[in-house]
């Protein structure tokens, strides 16, 4: 049975006149997952239907262990088919191993992947059709899938460039106290304008993303702890003096927000989950102090 899942696909969302940041990347342009992108940010990346394989394609004619592609630098990739029953076969021929060039089109078992080399002009074209594809329609912001694998992509970019990154995780307080109270489309109204309010204080570069219900991410590249923690602290003042108006009702609003951040001497330390989770425990920290309140992650914290 087929499912919706190709793992590690990851997606990018940056200046367009930086092209030299973009990353050589696997586009799905047929099979499960159409439209997805597979980010080559490793030094080895196995595609098959096998569980630990990187890319796994569970449909017919894919062997577990299928093919590897290595990258040998930033610009050259080498597709190695790993003795596959069916073989892989590059622009409708079989090969053994090639290097590959931009536009060239993979064909395993069903699945069609085409590789984007990172100064390919077909960058931008397929970044929009995945950035519209993993998008929260209700808010027009980013989804969790697109935030996990955006920062795992940021991790990767700063540790390469030697960037700081911080990364903001804010909740709106008592929420469900809200909707109790005002009913569910007063709910709707509150998040459709802390999203707004966001969307209007954090620059192009930065990425709003909906964590779960009312909890949301703001990935900030090239962005100091300090840098984010004024942002944060204006953000949240913004909501806090700007109550919720629905029908005759106007309804106030706060939200707390952690922040987790690191610097070029930290980088070889950090992971993605590591990030969630410092931004997460100032989350906590500033809820059980009082709410409505911007934390810094601090080693102490429990």
């Amino acid at each position: 049975m087929k499912t919706d899942q190709s793992t590690c696909i990851i997606s990018t969302k940056i200046p367009i006149n930086e092209a030299s940041c973009w990353t050589a990347c696997l586009v799905v342009v047929w099979g499960v997952g159409v439209g997805n992108k597979i980010l080559l940010n490793k030094d080895e990346l196995t595609i098959g239907r096998a569980k630990a394989v990187d890319v796994r394609l569970e449909e017919a004619g894919v062997s577990r262990r299928h093919a590897v592609i290595k990258r040998l630098n930033e610009q050259q990739f080498l597709l190695i088919d790993t003795n596959s029953t069916n073989g892989t076969l590059i622009n409708a021929e079989y090969i053994k191993e090639v290097l590959l060039k931009d536009q060239d089109l993979i064909a395993i078992g069903d699945s069609r992947l085409k590789f984007i080399a990172a100064d390919s002009p077909e960058q931008l074209y397929y970044e929009e059709l995945y950035r519209q594809a993993q998008m929260d329609k209700a808010l027009q912001v980013y989804n969790k899938h697109y935030f996990l694998n955006k920062l795992d992509e940021e991790v990767q970019r700063g540790k390469r460039y030697g960037s700081p990154l911080s990364l903001m995780l804010l909740d709106a307080d008592y929420f469900k106290q809200l909707n109790d109270t005002h009913g569910h489309l007063a709910g709707d109204a509150a998040l459709i304008q802390l999203t707004e309010i966001i969307k209007k204080r954090i620059r192009d570069t930065d990425f709003l993303c909906r964590y779960g219900g009312e909890e949301f991410t703001v990935i900030m590249p090239q962005t100091h702890q300090q840098q984010a923690y004024v942002l944060a602290e204006h953000i949240r003042i913004l909501v806090a003096n700007t109550p919720v108006k629905q029908g005759n009702t106007v309804i106030d609003m706060t939200i707390s927000i952690g922040i987790s951040s690191y610097a070029r001497q930290e980088e070889q330390a950090c992971t993605p989950e590591l990030l969630i989770t410092q931004a997460d425990k100032a989350l906590y920290e500033a809820k059980h102090s009082g709410r409505n309140k911007v934390m810094l992650f601090n080693p102490i914290l429990p």
